[in-house]
């Protein structure tokens, strides 16, 4: 409708994707509302000094939901890599639902829907949940996110190397940006565009040591992957106190044993909707290493 312009809640908004899709946002102006929210108070104390829209919102407080949601008809949702994301996301929807909601974009895996990993399953739950509210829905699947090895401080080009659990085995690749890029256009062009929409994120094979390669041919600063096996880290997971993230992480050592033993195919592929949604390709690992190092 003309005129009319659509407020924001953007979930996580402090984290690795959050912040990127705060940006993307930004760089709207006045064509979008957003608000902010975080469990960190600090954060959200911050954000609120520098005149922006922010609030407090922890997902294991259910209490936090309905002031966070109050006037928003647009919603990220991002849940923390712990096994109470199913509890928290369906106590979103809930919330979402009584708000008024009209839209939410929830950031999950690139799931085949038949994968024997518990975290992945999680989120097929979590985005059947969804789609039964009767809210406008769209589901974004982004694969192997490529920060999650590629950025570190002090950054891979001093280091020299980063690190791969899972091995020589090949992965699809995309990075944060993309994902938040696209984020920030279905949120902003909303249901009326994107809804019932599954959009799915995979820009280029790769194996940790081949990415280590092309990021050295680019920059002209030798780096290298040490592809480790899934045992290493499994050994990190049984340190982990927290039960919930250590369940989350446990989920994620078998996301690695499936790369190694070929049990990935369906995540082994390409497939860039990023360019059906943005209109021009996603980033490759070459490209991110001349934007950043060349």
């Amino acid at each position: 409708m003309s005129g009319y312009i659509p407020n924001i809640l953007v979930i996580g908004a402090s984290g690795r994707i959050g912040s990127r899709l705060v940006k993307e946002l930004d760089e709207m102006g006045d064509r979008v509302a957003v608000r902010l929210a975080s469990s960190s108070e600090k954060s959200v104390e911050k954000w609120k000094a520098e005149g922006r829209d922010a609030v407090r919102l922890d997902l294991n407080e259910p209490a936090t939901l309905a002031p966070a949601l109050e006037a928003a008809d647009r919603v990220f949702l991002l849940t923390p890599y712990t096994a109470d994301m199913l509890v928290q996301s369906k106590h979103v929807v809930d919330a979402a639902k009584d708000a008024g909601v009209k839209h939410i974009v929830h950031l999950g895996v690139f799931t085949s829907r038949r994968d024997p990993i518990p975290h992945f399953i999680w989120h097929d739950f979590i985005e059947t949940y969804i789609e039964a509210s009767g809210i406008a829905w769209t589901h974004l699947h982004p694969n192997v996110i490529a920060e999650s090895y590629l950025v570190q401080d002090p950054p891979i080009t001093e280091t020299g190397s980063f690190n791969v659990m899972c091995g020589d085995a090949v992965q699809g690749w995309i990075f944060a940006d993309d994902i938040a890029a696209v984020a920030a256009k279905v949120l902003a062009e909303g249901p009326d565009v994107h809804a019932s929409q599954e959009y799915w994120m995979s820009t280029e094979l790769l194996t940790g040591p081949q990415a280590a390669e092309i990021i050295t041919q680019e920059t002209g600063i030798s780096v290298t992957c040490n592809a480790m096996p899934p045992e290493a880290l499994a050994h990190y997971v049984a340190s982990i106190e927290d039960t919930s993230t250590r369940a989350y992480m446990e989920s994620a050592v078998i996301t690695m044993k499936c790369m190694v033993s070929g049990d990935f195919k369906p995540q082994t592929v390409v497939r860039d909707d990023v360019s059906r949604v943005l209109g021009r390709p996603a980033t490759t690992v070459a490209e991110w290493a001349r934007r950043n190092f060349a």
